[in-house]
């Protein structure tokens, strides 16, 4: 299948997957959210692969969620707040359905990080098994982003950092 998001390539039982939006800086989509389970999903249904490596093109590794493609519409809602709070309710599982993913998978997830890592990427990092750095790469969450606190000290703990 081909992803608009994602390049895969398998080779020697290894699959790299590379996000491929290196002019937005890897940032996560409405396309990107759905793309990524299907291709994890898929390798490890397929067993093609024993383990997935995960990389961004070109500068960075990820800049988090393209808010741009989350924003509010204009139009005025047609539905009670009910209606409203279980559609949002039903995008969180599926954002985070997109992350688990990685951390379901049954073969081991690498991520190799450089330039930034940043807000969701921090995510999708934490999410995988192993994490490798360049030595110029910069993991931040932005301070509206309290949910993931918590990962920055995981990820403080557990980077591993090669030159």
């Amino acid at each position: 299948m081909d992803y608009s998001c994602f390049d895969v390539e398998i080779k020697d039982k290894i699959a790299h997957v590379k996000m491929n939006r290196p002019d937005d800086f890897n940032s996560m989509n409405k396309a990107f959210w759905s793309e990524l389970p299907h291709l994890v999903e898929d390798l490890s249904d397929n067993a093609s692969a024993r383990v997935i490596v995960l990389s961004g093109e070109g500068k960075h590794f990820c800049a988090g969620m393209d808010l741009a493609n989350f924003a509010p519409s204009d139009s005025p809602p047609n539905a009670h707040n009910g209606m409203r709070s279980e559609s949002a309710y039903r995008v969180t599982l599926d954002l985070q359905h997109t992350i688990t993913c990685l951390e379901k998978a049954r073969m081991p997830v690498i991520s190799a990080i450089q330039g930034a890592c940043i807000g969701g990427g921090v995510d999708l990092a934490t999410a995988t098994d192993l994490r490798y750095c360049t030595k110029d790469s910069v993991v931040e969450l932005p301070q509206a982003y309290p949910p993931l606190l918590f990962h920055l000290k995981l990820l403080h703990e557990e980077l591993l950092i090669h030159s």
